[in-house]
């Protein structure tokens, strides 16, 4: 068993109650885990597994691919400030697709999660502006290695990886046109 501590950036579902858990975790970086009864009524995770939850997490390694078992979560921050506005949902969800669409599974650099906390944290905070976007990509691009000031932060990630999350300009947009 591993225990570690992360923000839940994407589920879905698994089988009639499971789902599938992709974490940025502090000790694993992108993680998935199965959470078999999640959906249940009565499971001991119902209600704990929501998208952009921090929790720490108790899981069993899986010995023949990506997929862990998830046993134990323990919610630490729900950041319920984030479901209090569509432009932060938005916004919280495009970085979450980011960061999934540009690492692998298995970096262990707690770095990734530190990023990911830290923009989901501010996002509780503050409201969300085209700056928030921008900084989240320069920093994701810096911790890559690939970020060129001249070039900026989203082409160097684009150049890259060659293909990112759409609805960027959209959510741009209508982060420029929220007040």
């Amino acid at each position: 068993m591993q225990t570690d501590r992360g923000s839940i950036v994407h589920l879905s579902p698994l089988g009639e109650n499971g789902l599938i858990v992709t974490w940025v975790t502090a000790a694993s970086g992108l993680l998935k885990t199965a959470a078999r009864d999640a959906r249940k009524p009565g499971s001991d995770m119902a209600g704990r597994i929501d998208l952009f939850h921090e929790c720490e997490l108790l899981y069993a390694p899986s010995t023949k691919g990506d997929l862990h078992a998830l046993r134990q979560i323990s919610l630490v921050d729900p950041r319920l400030a984030l479901r209090r506005s569509l432009n932060k949902l938005r916004l919280a969800s495009y970085m979450a697709r980011l960061m999934m669409s540009t690492l692998e599974t298995g970096d262990g650099d707690p770095a990734w999660h530190l990023l990911m906390k830290g923009a989901l944290d501010y996002l509780c905070e503050h409201e969300p502006k085209a700056a928030v976007l921008r900084h989240f990509e320069k920093r994701l691009a810096q911790l890559h290695g690939l970020y060129v000031p001249e070039s900026g932060a989203h082409q160097a990630l684009l150049l890259h990886f060659h293909r990112l999350p759409s609805g960027r300009d959209a959510l741009l947009e209508a982060l420029s046109t929220h007040r």
